[in-house]
């Protein structure tokens, strides 16, 4: 008899530590302070452009060219695509990186509608031919579907449709991903470390 009695003196203890450590319900109403009735604010994305680093694209100095990420400070989409149309720091120029893109282009306009990011260029980058204009084309596709929540890509040069390169040598004036560019993009993908060779 003396063991169940013990058993039963526990449970009565846990209950009642458990009862102690729990919320009680207020007994009326009362006013919760200004500075506790709502949730801290989450931060803010700017256009879409993820926080800390964003990532434009330039080309590496290697054949056959690529294009490779580089990190920018986050800002609004504008901002990213107007970083890319700079080109390369000093730094990344001694790399050396470089771009496809005419240092007279202008983004001129950008909206998004869904998944899409519709982007409007100055006429300058309609001078380009060929693997240069090609590249240039996948660095903006590459750096705008970068941008959280966009997809794919519709270039227009002043507000006209334009026969867009892809990597396969066919054009389209239709909508532009990166999936159209396959092997264009050096791999962030560390190379795999050496295995010791079997004894």
């Amino acid at each position: 008899m003396i063991r169940p009695r013990h058993h039963l003196v526990a449970i009565a203890v846990i209950v009642t530590i458990g009862t102690g450590c729990g919320i009680r319900p207020d007994a009326a109403p009362r006013d919760i302070p200004i500075e506790d009735r709502s949730l801290p604010a989450s931060p803010k994305s700017a256009a879409g452009v993820s926080g800390g680093d964003a990532r434009i694209y330039l080309l590496t100095p290697t054949e056959p060219r690529q294009v490779r990420s580089v990190t920018r400070s986050s800002g609004t989409r504008d901002d990213l695509l107007a970083a890319l149309v700079a080109g390369p720091t000093e730094e990344e120029l001694s790399l050396p990186l470089s771009s496809a893109l005419p240092a007279e282009l202008e983004v001129l306009s950008t909206r998004s509608v869904g998944s899409v990011l519709y982007v409007d260029l100055s006429p300058a980058i309609a001078e380009l031919s060929g693997s240069g204009l090609t590249l240039a084309v996948a660095q903006i596709v590459f750096t705008a579907t970068d941008i959280v929540g966009v997809d794919a890509v519709q270039l227009t040069v002043n507000g006209q449709r334009f026969p867009w390169p892809r990597s396969d040598g066919a054009t389209t004036t239709g909508l532009l991903r990166s999936y159209d560019f396959p092997g264009f993009a050096v791999s962030a993908q560390p190379d795999y470390p050496v295995l010791p060779a079997r004894v």
